[in-house]
């Protein structure tokens, strides 16, 4: 069963927008006549990435917080120290 939504003027000018940039760049391959739906369902799945990315990549980060001491300030005193030996041929 179909259930239609109500939405905005504004937001149905910018359905319109991108399904006309998604025809223009073949953003989908081999679509060249894009829905309004598929324009959705693109959005969507677009912004859902962007979440999932950023909760990656906050959950990543969580991982220094049990480190004693400044990571990143030792991480660079070791670069700063030089690993190559002075070589003479005296």
């Amino acid at each position: 069963m179909l259930k239609t939504i109500k939405i905005s003027e504004k937001a149905y000018g910018d359905v319109k927008t991108l399904q006309k940039a998604l025809e223009k760049n073949e953003v989908i391959e081999g679509v060249y006549d894009v829905k309004l739906s598929t324009a959705v369902s693109y959005a969507i799945k677009v912004a859902l990435d962007k979440i999932n990315r950023k909760k990656r990549f906050l959950s990543s980060a969580g991982g220094w917080s049990d480190m004693e001491g400044d990571p990143l300030k030792e991480i660079y005193e070791n670069r700063s120290i030089s690993k190559n030996w002075d070589l003479s041929l005296d």
